[in-house]
């Protein structure tokens, strides 16, 4: 099925590289009496026509068929593609790079949200600055295109690594997208002051999402001197100055990206939870963490109010090449908003388990858990690695269960938020 699809940046409206607007198109699947769209596990959804053969089942959205494209949003966010030497081996061709098969297994969700997010970690300067991998990055541009295509919305940059080449790398990577993937909103860094102050905005008919994305460290890299404000930093008056600023801008929704916690551990420390609890103080709809490069837990918070927010302490990696076997598994966030009265509220939210599948070829790519096989798994480079020899679809759901506790459905390959 053509998706079709309606984009806007900054607060202005662009249209997609297709002919007919999103709006047009959710009016014909309510049309045709459709039951579901991509996104949480809920049951009795309708299966989407262009979801990977062999699955009876998936994760799915109700559509809320009396309710207009101005009445509800879904969002979908996957981790960190942190592009190590072996990413982007796997994409070489004799003139360059490509890089679609990273995204082939879950381009079906991305591009059945209405807003789809990745964590680009590493910055894209392109071979013209060299390509680096650990532990200063520099990846391919075209990387940008492959992300467009999967239907990537916004790629947030405010990363660990934002810094690794230098304001140059930033200017670099500012620059990629405007010039190759210019209906993908870049978040976290900038190129310029304007840039840099402004709030970062999607529209998706008359519901407007503001995406905030800050990172707690440039690893000991100091902010060039004239440019300090090229990377967002996590920092507690300048995120609730943000957060207020966006409502003022007219922002329905509100979603923060933080790039924090510890690398490597599969529980949030006491920041991440002492800045969650600010966050839902503040009005925040949802939080959407990466950095720790593993999974961590997912909650809906409630405040005293009623006012429920979605945090997903870290989504863990994408893609990369760490010769780990939690770094393996990550997640891809799905989340569901809708309209009332009181405007626009989280009505589901879910977390689906993915698996990097090391290879270097195009056979790398990245799958839901529900996907994967013991077979593909007893083919993934990372069990030649050490402690990794073991590695297996029955050690991802174990550890998927012992990360995201009772919410995961090893079944389904659902994990279900519960306020």
């Amino acid at each position: 099925m053509t998706r079709n699809r309606e984009r806007c940046q900054q607060q202005v409206a662009r249209s997609w590289r297709e002919p007919i607007s999103r709006r047009a198109f959710m009016g014909a699947l309510v049309a045709a009496g459709a039951a579901g769209l991509c996104g949480c596990g809920v049951s009795g959804g309708t299966r989407r026509e262009s979801e990977p053969p062999g699955r009876d089942e998936g994760p799915l959205l109700p559509t809320i068929e009396d309710r207009s494209a101005s009445d509800r949003l879904t969002l979908a966010m996957v981790g960190d593609v942190l592009v190590h030497e072996g990413v982007w081996m796997s994409g070489e061709t004799d003139g360059g790079y490509t890089f679609d098969h990273l995204f082939s297994q879950v381009k079906p969700w991305i591009g059945g949200a209405d807003v789809a997010l990745v964590n680009q970690e590493t910055i894209l300067g392109g071979a013209a600055m060299g390509l680096s991998g650990y532990p200063l990055f520099n990846s391919p541009q075209e990387l940008a295109d492959a992300e467009a295509a999967a239907g990537f919305d916004v790629a947030l940059s405010a990363t660990n690594h934002a810094l690794d080449q230098g304001f140059a790398g930033i200017q670099a990577t500012c620059a990629c997208w405007r010039d190759r993937a210019e209906d993908v909103l870049c978040c976290g860094i900038a190129a310029n002051e304007e840039d840099a102050r402004s709030i970062p905005m999607v529209a998706r008919g008359d519901v407007r999402l503001a995406v905030l994305n800050y990172t707690e460290s440039t690893n000991g890299i100091a902010l060039p001197v004239e440019a300090p404000w090229c990377v967002q930093l996590l920092e507690r008056d300048r995120v609730a100055a943000d957060v207020e600023r966006a409502r003022a801008e007219g922002a329905d929704l509100v979603v923060v990206c933080p790039h924090w916690g510890q690398e490597y551990q599969a529980e949030p420390n006491d920041l991440q939870h002492t800045w969650s609890q600010w966050l839902l103080e503040w009005g925040v709809d949802a939080v959407l963490g990466t950095h720790p490069h593993v999974l961590q837990p997912a909650e809906v918070l409630v405040r005293e109010d009623g006012h429920r927010m979605a945090v997903y302490y870290s989504l863990g990696n994408f893609i990369s090449w760490q010769a780990r076997r939690d770094t393996m598994v990550g997640g891809m966030a799905e989340l569901a908003f809708e309209r009332d009265a009181g405007g626009m509220h989280l009505a589901r939210a879910s977390l689906i388990p993915l698996v990097s599948h090391l290879a270097l070829s195009p056979a790398m790519t990245t799958y839901p858990v529900a996907d994967y096989t013991e077979a593909l798994a007893a083919a993934n480079a990372v069990r030649r690695e050490s402690g990794a020899a073991d590695f297996s679809l029955a050690w991802c759901h174990a550890h998927c269960g012992e990360v995201l506790g009772a919410g995961y459905d090893a079944a389904s390959g659902v994990c279900t938020l519960a306020a």
